[in-house]
């Protein structure tokens, strides 16, 4: 957990993948300077954000096979 990001279940897809977007270029630019402690707080934000977004993502997925699956069930008549 990164000291300084809040909760992030109460941000947008939207604005965590913009998030995302920037602090890779920080982290590039650090990166270009030589900033290795800078790169490091950088990494472990993009890490949080990331699997924010990817939990995101397979919540969202589990939820589409789930429903997928139950429309298949009444498709499919076993006697």
């Amino acid at each position: 957990m990164h000291p300084l990001i809040g909760d992030l279940g109460k941000v947008k897809d939207h604005d965590l993948e913009n998030k995302i977007t920037d602090l890779n270029k920080k982290y590039h630019l650090a990166a270009s300077m030589g900033q290795g402690g800078v790169c490091g707080q950088i990494l472990a934000a993009l890490d949080m954000y990331r699997e924010e977004l990817r939990n995101r993502h397979d919540a969202t997925m589990k939820a589409a096979m789930k429903k997928q699956n139950k429309d298949l069930d009444d498709l499919i008549n076993v006697e």
